[in-house]
């Protein structure tokens, strides 16, 4: 197996070159002045609404069977 030997060596370069590429990438788009965008963020903001908003018509719905 002389191959894997090699490769912890390669890992250990490889990930701080994607690091920084990234960090890179990162600056690069504050500066042009995008917004960073949490897809997370965004579907438990969506979730959330979804959430209240079935709460409101459901305390709605009985209220006015009372």
């Amino acid at each position: 197996m002389p191959a894997g030997a090699g490769l912890g060596g390669l890992v250990g370069v490889l990930l701080p070159l994607v690091g920084i590429a990234t960090i890179l990438k990162a600056r690069a788009a504050r500066k042009r002045g995008e917004p960073p965008v949490d897809e997370d963020f965004e579907k438990r903001q969506a979730a959330t609404l979804e959430s209240e908003r079935r709460m409101a018509a459901y305390l709605a719905s009985r209220d006015s069977r009372e």
